[in-house]
Formats: structure tokens, C-alpha cells, sequence
């Protein structure tokens, strides 16, 4: 997965801007923290505009360790095809 992507991470019930990220490092892996619960869990994260994770839209309800909810949601996309 590309690495410079730029996330914005919004309160699903406000569109509040609550934090931003950059997305899953090159091998899957979340590049805030080891393991879940992870900063984004609950939340609707967002490709910002301009950036390559343009079109992104995703809540983040599930987790697993060691993933990205962004690349794990990418491998689940791809297995489904």
C-alpha cells in the first residue's frame, strides 16, 4: 500500500476533524500503534482531497492487530473480487 497518503479522521456523527493520519506504513502495518484499540477505531476516515487516498471512505469498525484498518480493508476488497 502507498505510504503517502493523508487520512482525516471525523466524529461519524458530527464530521468533526478529530486527527489525521497518513495511513498504513508499506507493509500494512498501523504507523501509530502496535496493537488495537487503535486511534481511529469508531471513526470515519476520509482521503484528503488532493492527496493519493483521494476517494477513501471507510468507518473503522473492526480491527486487527498489527493491521491498519486501512490496509486491512484494502486485503478484504481485494479477496472479494
Amino acid at each position: 500500500m502507498e505510504t503517502d497518503r493523508s487520512f482525516v479522521m471525523l466524529d461519524p456523527a458530527t464530521d468533526e476533524i478529530l486527527a489525521e493520519c497518513s495511513g498504513p506504513s508499506a507493509d500494512g502495518a498501523c504507523p501509530v500503534s502496535d496493537t488495537p484499540p487503535y486511534l481511529c477505531a469508531g471513526l470515519h476516515l476520509v482521503g484528503r482531497s488532493g492527496a493519493d487516498g483521494k476517494g477513501v471512505s471507510l468507518t473503522v469498525t473492526s480491527m486487527e492487530p498489527g493491521r491498519c484498518p486501512l490496509a486491512a480493508a484494502v486485503d478484504r476488497e481485494a479477496n472479494s473480487r
